[in-house]
C-alpha cells in the first residue's frame, strides 16, 4: 500500500508505530505522532452475517453512513470500514474478516482521501497472510 495514502491523516512530527494483537483474532496497527495515537488500521474477525455498518457502530470515528460498492465499505471523514473478501480462517469459523480505520489525530479528517485509503488497505489485507483462501488451512 502507498504510505502516501496515510499523509492526510498525520499530523507533522515524530513518527513510530505500535502493533498490537488484543484478543479475537484482531491485529492493529498505530501510528503515533509525537508519542500520541494520530491513525490506527485493524484486522479484526466479525459474525458473519453482520454488515460494515453492524461493525462500524462500535468504533469510535467510524461515522454513521451508507455502506458503498455494494456493501463492502462504509466511509466517513475520520474512519472506514471494508469487509475483506474471500478470507477464511479455521480458528474463526462463522467470521468474516473486515478491516477497519480511525484518525485519531485533531482536524485531520478527509473523506475523499478515506475513500481512497480504505480499499488500498482492504485489499492488501486480503493479498497477505492474514487472509486464507481455504478455511482447512492453517
Amino acid at each position: 500500500m502507498d504510505p502516501a495514502l496515510l499523509s492526510p491523516f498525520l499530523p507533522p512530527g515524530e513518527l513510530s508505530t505500535r502493533r498490537e494483537s488484543p484478543s479475537g483474532g484482531t491485529k492493529r496497527c498505530s501510528v503515533l505522532v509525537d508519542g500520541e495515537v494520530a491513525f490506527t488500521a485493524s484486522r479484526i474477525w466479525w459474525r458473519e452475517g453482520d454488515s460494515v455498518s453492524d461493525v462500524a457502530a462500535v468504533h469510535a470515528k467510524v461515522e454513521p453512513g451508507e455502506a458503498t460498492d455494494g456493501g463492502k465499505y462504509l466511509f466517513s471523514a475520520t474512519g472506514a470500514v471494508g469487509r475483506a473478501e474471500g478470507c477464511a480462517d479455521a480458528t474463526h469459523p462463522g467470521q468474516n474478516l473486515f478491516t477497519v480505520v480511525q484518525v485519531f489525530a485533531p482536524d485531520r479528517g478527509d473523506r475523499p482521501a478515506m475513500e481512497r485509503l480504505m480499499p488500498a488497505y482492504t485489499k492488501a489485507v486480503e493479498r497477505g497472510n492474514g487472509c486464507r483462501r481455504d478455511a482447512g488451512t492453517s
